[in-house]
């Protein structure tokens, strides 16, 4: 049964040219009605007209008048599609073509259209509309001319990642081995020579360090599919993967939260719990037992994963620096590192929609906290 409304709606329609008037120039960019009889004759609404920049009262009622500002090829689509829906109703007339503007550019043109029939079936009349999505359009457009670029820059990441892992190491590995040797041979040196081994091999396994730092920090996001991560499970085997510098260190690591399933990327997802485990137990007083405490929280958007360590603290004031590559709060003399950790733990929670934060207090331990989106 028809609602009152939309029977009301049709009865006003009829009795009233306003309502025709309102609802042609309000809710839509253009009508158009043509006389399938007589092809020529076509009537086009103003805003039909003013769309594409011309003045209507200058612009005859004629299907050439459009036909000849629009682009071929998509008059071409336009005329396959009504031969396609006149001679069968379910086929519906409707694409998006472009036309020429008056003042040049181009705007883009949802078409839509349906036939209107006499008695026996046959085609006499068609309705149109027209809608203007130029600037969606132009959005998409210079979307995917971004997605281009990005993607040109993701494969020059990926040519460096070749080169960082492939000719960069290939000489640093040389230098190592050497200079172990010579190392092996010091007795024979001088205090210089014997200093000079020392600094050379320091500064090339650092680099070392850094180069596998960087090639991890470039991998973030190969992973393009989410899959199940068993929480318990992973801690596990981060305990059994890192029980050399667990054991060294005394340290221990304990999950409070419950059982849990998550979707994550799993490699990404390892590598930024392991980095902040690492982090605890190093930045620890040497006198202190290291103690992790990780936590899960499930809310209704997002996980939040709580890390706890009991080390040395970080100062307010470098709560934001530390996410950034290559900062250091601490000299390598006093803690190794590469500086490149708690940003890769940053990329890797963006890549899950997530944000990373902290609280901590000198002397007293961290707790970093961070989200990952369900």
């Amino acid at each position: 049964m028809e609602h009152y409304l939309k029977q009301e709606l049709y009865e006003l329609i009829k009795s009233d040219s306003k309502i025709f008037d309102f609802i042609q120039k309000g809710s839509l960019d253009g009508i158009w009605y043509w006389d399938l009889e007589k092809p020529e004759n076509e009537w086009m609404s103003e805003k039909f007209w003013t769309e594409l920049g011309y003045n209507p009262n200058k612009m005859p009622h004629k299907a050439s008048a459009w036909q000849g500002i629009i682009n071929q090829d998509d008059l071409n689509l336009a005329i396959e599609n009504f031969n396609k829906h006149c001679s069968d109703p379910t086929h519906p007339y409707d694409q998006t073509v472009r036309y020429i503007h008056k003042n040049g550019s181009t705007v883009y043109i949802r078409c839509r259209g349906i036939a209107i029939r006499d008695d026996k079936g046959k085609p006499i009349r068609m309705l149109g509309a027209h809608t203007n999505i130029t600037e969606i359009t132009e959005s998409k457009i210079e979307i995917e001319e971004i997605n281009r670029q990005l993607n040109e820059k993701n494969k020059e990441l990926e040519q460096f990642t070749y080169l960082t892992s492939h000719d960069l190491q290939e000489p640093l590995n040389s230098i190592i081995s050497f200079s172990s040797l010579l190392e092996g041979n010091k007795e024979n040196l001088d205090e210089i020579g014997k200093k000079s081994i020392e600094v050379i091999v320091n500064s090339s396994h650092r680099m070392k360090d850094f180069i596998i730092a960087l090639l991890e920090y470039s991998r973030i996001g190969k992973q393009k599919v989410k899959e199940e991560v068993n929480i318990i499970e992973l801690i596990k085997n981060l305990k059994t993967d890192l029980y050399d510098i667990i054991d060294k260190n005394e340290a221990s690591i304990n999950y409070i939260g419950k059982p849990l399933k998550i979707q994550a990327f799993k490699i990404d997802l390892i590598k930024l719990i392991q980095n902040l485990i690492i982090n605890g137990i190093k930045y620890t007083d040497t006198e202190t037992k290291p103690k992790i405490v990780i936590d899960i929280k499930e809310h209704t958007q997002h996980y939040e994963f709580s890390i706890k360590d009991n080390g040395i603290g970080i100062a307010k004031e470098h709560y934001d620096k530390i996410f950034e590559v290559f900062q250091r709060l601490h000299t390598r003399n006093k803690f190794s590192g590469t500086g490149i950790g708690l940003s890769h733990c940053k990329k890797v929670v963006e890549l899950h929609g997530g944000e990373i934060w902290l609280t901590s207090e000198i002397g007293k331990g961290t707790t970093f906290y961070f989200t990952i989106s369900k």
